[in-house]
């Protein structure tokens, strides 16, 4: 009589508040174990290559991924490390004159240039300041710079065979002077600058790149920089490629636990339960999203029409003419294959080199005074215009 009592379906296993439970959770767990999934998929099959300056992996710009490959290409092994004692195991496993190009000499202290040098290790440095030659200067004495010049196209003049075969370069950042009486070349304006080795010492040869653009991807292919990259790090069968960190260093950090009070552990567990609760709380979902269509859909040929009408109405030249030349920079950039945020110089220096046009005239279109009037901003218009055919032609 009891069994005849009950709910109908209240004691199924497909049909009770547990089912209902599982088949709500179904659709989205499936989702996201789809979603790790491609994730995981995508991770495994990107090619391991950074952002970061001048590294030997870095697709970026600022990268020197490009200057490596054509190095290994040539049979020249590159190893790219972080460490000092991987760097310094890595010289001595290749041998004297084994080439180290340190990306950033202000993290070397003056103990590293000495076993560097011990190792009898042939060193390129990328514009180190003066505080890095006051290091070095243990094992190449006299070493100053005089000056931060802004960056140009140079002629090598220099009689030095790694300058001449490359020709006119990128120079400018960093110049140096070397001591008096010394052997040293100076090349570029004094932006390179190379101590020839010294068999007494047994110091290897020490080349001071003061302009380190002549490595990166953005600039290798231009001029001779690639050339002149190619030659100095290439005079080895072993370049490591040595980007220092902050953190390897000889002083044993403090562990940031052992300076906190006693009570940080229990607090941060309870603020981390005080979040996961709260989260839950207002997580909570009261019902299924509702979608209301937008009231008003307006075309996008509209929207630039009603600009236009507002500037003229305001005779707004200067902020027509912001935004003429802005959406120009950003095809531009495209073109000539730099990045977002190139500088408008740099951009008028490549499309004058892929155009043939003065390159201060590109860059009085492309950052120019503001137009004085109408007649003045349609014939900026038109110039812009122009321009970017010039360089869609030349770059098709």
């Amino acid at each position: 009589m009891s069994a005849l009592l009950e709910a109908p379906g209240a004691g199924s296993p497909d049909t009770g508040p547990a089912a209902v439970g599982r088949g709500r959770w179904r659709g989205p767990l499936l989702v996201t174990a789809l979603v790790v999934g491609l994730v995981l998929l995508l991770t495994l099959l990107t090619p391991s290559t950074s952002r970061e300056a001048l590294a030997a992996d870095s697709t970026a710009p600022e990268g020197a991924r490009a200057v490596a490959r054509v190095l290994q290409r040539e049979g020249v092994r590159v190893r790219q490390e972080r460490t000092f004692d991987a760097t310094l195991a890595a010289v001595r496993a290749g041998g004297p004159g084994t080439t180290v190009l340190v990306t950033d000499p202000g993290l070397v202290p003056q103990q590293r240039w000495e076993a560097l040098a011990d190792a009898g290790a042939r060193l390129v440095l990328a514009a180190p300041d003066g505080d890095a030659l006051e290091e070095l200067d243990a094992v190449a004495p006299g070493l100053r710079t005089t000056g931060t010049p802004s960056a140009r196209t140079l002629p090598p003049g220099c009689d030095l065979a790694a300058a001449t075969a490359a020709g006119r370069a990128r120079a400018g950042g960093r110049t140096y002077a070397a001591p008096g009486g010394s052997d040293a070349a100076s090349c570029y304006g004094g932006s390179y600058v190379v101590l020839p080795a010294d068999p007494a010492t047994g110091r290897g040869e020490v080349v001071l790149l003061g302009q380190p653009d002549v490595l990166t991807n953005r600039w290798a292919a231009l001029e001779g920089d690639g050339a002149l990259a190619l030659r100095t790090l290439g005079t080895s069968d072993t370049v490591v490629w040595y980007l220092p960190d902050p953190l390897d260093t000889e002083t044993p950090l403090v562990p940031l636990a052992s300076l906190a009070p006693p009570w940080t552990g229990p607090a941060a567990a309870l603020l981390l339960a005080a979040g996961l609760t709260t989260a839950l709380w207002r997580g909570r979902r009261l019902g299924r999203l509702v979608t209301e269509p937008l009231p008003v859909v307006v075309r996008a040929a509209e929207t630039v029409e009603g600009h236009g009408r507002l500037y003229a109405g305001a005779r707004a030249t200067g902020r027509a003419a912001a935004a003429l030349r802005s959406a120009t920079l950003l095809r531009l950039r495209a073109l000539v294959r730099l990045d977002g945020t190139a500088a408008p110089a740099d951009v008028a220096d490549q499309v004058a080199w892929l155009t043939g046009l003065p390159a201060r005239r590109v860059l009085a279109l492309l950052d120019g005074p503001d137009p004085a009037d109408d007649a003045a901003l349609v014939q900026l218009a038109a110039d812009l215009d122009d321009l970017e055919r010039r360089v869609r032609a030349r770059s098709t």
